[in-house]
């Protein structure tokens, strides 16, 4: 799933890893419902420069020396990931924000190059998109960027799909809420009927990404996510959804969970795995009371936690007391380690974080710590049956977080998406001879002719005698004439051994 787009100077992109103070972003005046999240304009001027290792380590430098592991390590996340965060509006009402974020954010860089804008300008010199012009409508598409879809196949030519092509009906895209949001948030709330509208989690471009309709609606839905028991699936995605014939969503199931042996999963293509588990472990990293001091736990700002039982399926809110669960914790846990962090997660992170959100997804820059949380899994030799669990404290406390030290996982100079550029060449320093160095015997002869010349002259300064004035003049004529043909010699002698070699 790696992806391609144009670079600039290596030494450009240094200088400018983290500018937030040059981000367009204007705000609204309005806030949503008792968590009070400010609603965020989309930025007309899009960084898309790598984040350096350095600014991800200062991101999290709230941890160091703390060292962290289990509840305790999520609930000094929360802070981090919670200050300064922005939204942008989930509702049609206040214009298609998140439809037009994902130009940028679920971009098919490689199909849609930065080089490719229309409506803006693309500047190579500072890795830049200036005065960008988002879509509007069908009608009114703009750039129209292909994408990165979830659960489609993205190998396949007729799986290929641009921002504005068609949203909905089981026929093209859909903003898919990787964590439902009737699980904990922005569903139906039983007490008034009505869907919880506040900004926050239900918007969260974390969790919140552009996916093939069919197979949110019907497959996914709001099913827990797990291994699907090959001989006993309810829903093959691939067969049932095709376009002009061809498969474009094979490898999504849904059915009986073979690590429960009961109950049904929703199981999504490998390359999608281990995102989906990493955007479920950021959401309850960002939205928890595990310090008991939230008491704006609503809608908008719900209470989380991951379980190793189904879902529920009708829409539940959480409470300050109450967490509400998704899983299979355990399947998650292996989909990390099957599917490892990709550049196209690693770049839209970034994305996310300069231009959008100005948070991370802290389990893409440092994947050990879901151990240190949840502890991991071992699978037998088919990656889908469980053979045992490590929960302990010890384990735990053997990944324990240390963001000052801890490695981050890629080279934050490949840009994500963007290739490593070549570097410049480092000029070979001249060689400073040792003391062992062997040096030529006319340079000895030279050196020592010129001594004496010096020799000679100082005499004669202090003698100030014409007779010894005349005498020194014969003596450095004839030294001089010794020096030349003893350094003609050499260097006639080194000539020949040059051409017998």
């Amino acid at each position: 799933m790696k992806r391609i787009f144009l670079l600039p100077l290596l030494g450009v992109v240094g200088a400018l890893a983290f500018t937030p103070s040059l981000r367009a972003i204007d705000f609204a005046e309005a806030s949503a419902a008792s968590s009070s999240y400010p609603i965020a304009k989309l930025p007309t001027t899009i960084d898309l420069n790598p984040v350096s290792e350095t600014d991800i380590r200062a991101y999290y430098s709230a941890l160091d020396g703390k060292n962290l592991y289990g509840d305790d390590l999520l609930k000094a996340l929360k802070p981090i990931l919670k200050n300064g965060q922005e939204y942008h509006s989930y509702d049609s009402s206040n214009g298609r924000p998140i439809w037009q974020a994902y130009e940028i954010t679920d971009r098919d860089w490689e199909l849609s190059p930065a080089s490719e804008t229309q409506y803006g300008t693309y500047d190579a010199a500072t890795n830049r998109l200036v005065n960008y012009q988002y879509g509007t409508s069908y009608s009114d598409p703009k750039n129209n960027p292909y994408q990165h879809l979830y659960y489609r196949n993205r190998g396949v030519e007729k799986a290929r799909w641009r921002a504005w092509d068609h949203h909905g009906d089981n026929a093209g895209t859909d903003r898919e809420h990787i964590w439902p949001k009737g699980h904990g948030f922005g569903g139906t709330d039983p007490n008034t009927g009505k869907e919880t509208t506040a900004a926050g989690a239900r918007g969260d471009l974390h969790h919140l990404v552009a996916a093939d309709s069919y197979v949110n609606s019907s497959s996914h839905n709001y099913y827990s996510y797990g291994f699907v028991d090959p001989a006993k699936r309810d829903d093959d995605a691939g067969e049932k959804y095709k376009i002009d014939g061809v498969k474009v969503v094979d490898g999504n199931y849904r059915g009986t969970s073979q690590t429960l042996g009961s109950g049904i999963v929703f199981e999504p293509q490998d390359c999608d795995k281990g995102d989906i588990a990493r955007a479920c472990f950021y959401m309850v990293a960002r939205y928890n009371n595990l310090a008991g001091n939230d008491d704006t736990i609503d809608g908008g700002n719900p209470n989380l936690t991951l379980i190793d039982e189904l879902s529920p399926k009708e829409s539940v809110i959480s409470t300050a007391t109450n967490a509400v669960g998704y899983g299979l914790l355990k399947d998650l846990l292996a989909w990390h380690r099957l599917d490892p962090v990709d550049d196209y997660e690693i770049h839209r992170n970034d994305l996310i974080y300069r231009n959008y959100e100005k948070n991370r997804n802290p389990f893409i820059d440092f994947p050990e710590w879901v151990d240190a949380i949840w502890g991991s899994v071992t699978l037998g030799p088919d990656n889908r049956t469980h053979v045992s669990r490590d929960d302990s404290a010890a384990y735990k406390a053997s990944h324990k977080a240390a963001p000052s030290t801890d490695k981050v996982y890629q080279d934050r100079q490949s840009g994500g998406d963007t290739p490593t550029p070549t570097p410049t060449p480092t000029p070979t320093p001249t060689p400073t001879p040792s003391s062992n160095t062997q040096i030529p015997l006319w340079v000895w002869i030279a050196v020592g002719a010129g001594a004496a010349v010096v020799l000679v002259v100082f005499v004669v300064i202090l003698i100030k005698s014409p007779k010894a004035r005349k005498a020194t003049r014969k003596a450095v004529k004839g030294a001089t004439k010794g020096s030349r043909k003893s350094s003609g010699s050499t260097r006639k002698s080194s000539s020949k051994g040059r051409k017998r070699k």
